[in-house]
């Protein structure tokens, strides 16, 4: 019985590489880190060959100060990382704005986004 086993344990540890992969997303946003963002993205098959994720993002505001607008907004993340694969690209969009960022995909650095309106936000975001 433990002949046949083997056989099957070896070929399911093999089977997940064979899918589409899918990355979750942590980050955070605002001058004061005030917004969180969650995202799981799929990987996409675009015609530059280079891989790129993209699905749902949330975006919560978890700030202790009041502020306009609703507490949580649904958007949009695509995500590309550039030749070097320690950089990455993305697009953020949600409550009406479009984001542009590019620099690296880790928790202890902070970069810059660029929005619609001229609107320049500090942004962190790292793979969970």
């Amino acid at each position: 019985m433990n002949l046949f086993v083997l056989p099957i344990c070896v070929t399911i540890s093999f089977a997940p590489s064979a899918l589409a992969q899918t990355l979750q997303i942590r980050g955070v946003t605002g001058f004061i880190s005030e917004y969180e963002l969650s995202a799981e993205l799929s990987e996409q098959k675009p015609d530059t060959g280079a891989p790129e994720f993209s699905g749902p993002m949330i975006v919560k505001h978890v700030g202790l100060c009041t502020h306009t607008g609703p507490n949580e907004v649904i958007g949009r993340l695509k995500l590309r990382f550039t030749a070097s694969s320690r950089k990455i690209e993305a697009k953020l969009s949600y409550d009406d704005l479009e984001c542009s960022y590019s620099g690296f995909l880790t928790e202890s650095e902070t970069g810059f986004m660029k929005c619609t309106d001229r609107l320049t936000l500090p942004i962190r975001l790292w793979m969970k």
